[in-house]
C-alpha cells in the first residue's frame, strides 16, 4: 500500500519535491477529504450489505437494522471529525503521513467512543475494563480494515495519471478486501457455538462459501490485470501483495473446514477370529 501512495504526495497528485513554502490547496484537499471519507463509508456500507446478505437474505426485514445502526455509528462518526482534523490541521504535512495518521485514528475512534459510551460504569468497572473490552476491539479492527481499503483505493483515484484502469484495479482491490472480511464472517458464523454444541455445516453454507470465495479470486485477479494495464509500479505491486494475502486467508478458513484436506476414511475395521479361553477350548491352536 505505501508503494501505491508514494505514487502521490502532493495535493494535487504531482511527484517530486515538493517546495517548503507551497501554498496550501483548500480546494485539492477537500477533493481528496471527500474522496477518502466517501470511499470509507461506501465500503462500509457494501461490507454491512453483504454481511446482511449472506446472513439473512435480501427479503427479510432483520437486514434493515444493521444498515440503519450503520448511518448513526459513533465510531464512524469520531473517524471522520479525526480524518478532518488530520486532513485540515495539519497543512504542511504531505500526503504519505497524513493518510497514516488517519489509518491510526480508526482504532483511537473506537477506543474514545467505547469510552465515552462507558462512561456511567467508569466508576465501578475502571478504565482498563473499557479498554479490554473485546468487542471494542473487534470494531476497531473491522474499522482498520475498512479504512486500509479506503486508503487504497482514493491512493488509486487520486494517482497522478488519473488512468481508469488504476481506478478499477483500486476498486476491484477493495472489493476483494471486503470480500474477504465476509469470508472471515461466514465461518466464525458456522463454527461459533455456544456450550459446546455440536456443529453442522449445511450445503447452503458450503454454497455461499464457493460463491464467496470465487468472487473474492476473481476481484483479486482483476485488480492485478488492470494494475498491470496501469502501469504504476506501487499499485501493482500493492495489488499483488494484497491479493496474495486475500488468497491465504480465503483457503484458511474453508466452509467446511475439511474441504481442501478432507480427513482420510477410517480404516475398515478387521474381522476378529474366535477367541481361546484357555486350555480344552476347542478354538485354541491344538486344542
Amino acid at each position: 500500500m505505501s508503494g501505491a501512495l508514494s505514487e502521490a504526495d502532493g495535493d494535487t497528485g504531482a511527484s517530486g519535491p515538493v517546495a517548503p513554502d507551497r501554498a496550501f490547496d483548500l480546494r485539492a484537499r477537500v477533493v481528496e477529504t471527500v474522496v477518502l471519507v466517501t470511499s470509507v463509508v461506501v465500503l462500509r456500507l457494501l461490507g454491512v450489505l453483504l454481511l446482511v446478505v449472506s446472513s439473512y437474505g435480501l427479503g427479510s426485514t432483520d437486514a434493515l437494522f444493521p444498515l440503519i445502526a450503520l448511518v448513526a455509528d459513533p465510531n464512524l462518526l469520531t473517524w471522520v471529525a479525526l480524518t478532518a482534523v488530520v486532513q485540515f490541521g495539519l497543512r504542511s504535512m504531505r500526503r504519505p503521513g497524513r493518510w497514516a495518521l488517519i489509518l491510526l485514528a480508526a482504532p483511537v475512534a473506537v477506543l474514545l467512543a467505547t469510552a465515552v459510551r462507558s462512561l456511567p460504569s467508569l466508576a465501578g468497572a475502571g478504565l482498563a475494563a473499557v479498554l479490554g473490552s473485546g468487542i471494542a476491539w473487534i470494531d476497531a479492527g473491522i474499522l482498520t480494515a475498512v479504512v486500509a481499503l479506503g486508503i487504497v483505493f482514493s491512493a488509486a483515484f487520486l494517482g497522478r495519471e488519473r488512468r481508469t484502469s488504476a481506478r478499477i484495479a483500486g476498486g476491484l482491490l477493495a472489493l476483494g478486501g471486503l470480500l474477504t472480511l465476509v469470508l472471515l464472517w461466514q465461518a466464525f458464523e458456522t463454527y461459533f457455538t455456544i456450550w459446546g454444541s455440536p456443529v453442522v455445516v449445511t450445503p447452503a453454507q458450503e454454497d455461499r462459501y464457493l460463491v464467496t470465495a470465487a468472487l473474492t479470486l476473481g476481484a483479486y485477479v482483476g485488480a492485478i490485470v488492470f494494475a498491470a494495464v496501469s502501469r504504476r509500479r506501487g499499485l501493482i505491486i500493492t495489488a499483488c501483495i494484497i491479493g496474495c494475502l486475500g488468497v491465504i486467508l480465503a483457503f484458511a478458513v474453508p466452509v467446511p473446514a475439511d474441504r481442501f484436506f478432507p480427513e482420510p476414511a477410517p480404516a475398515p475395521e478387521v474381522p476378529r477370529g474366535p477367541t481361546c479361553m484357555g486350555e480344552g477350548d476347542p478354538n485354541c491352536i491344538g486344542g
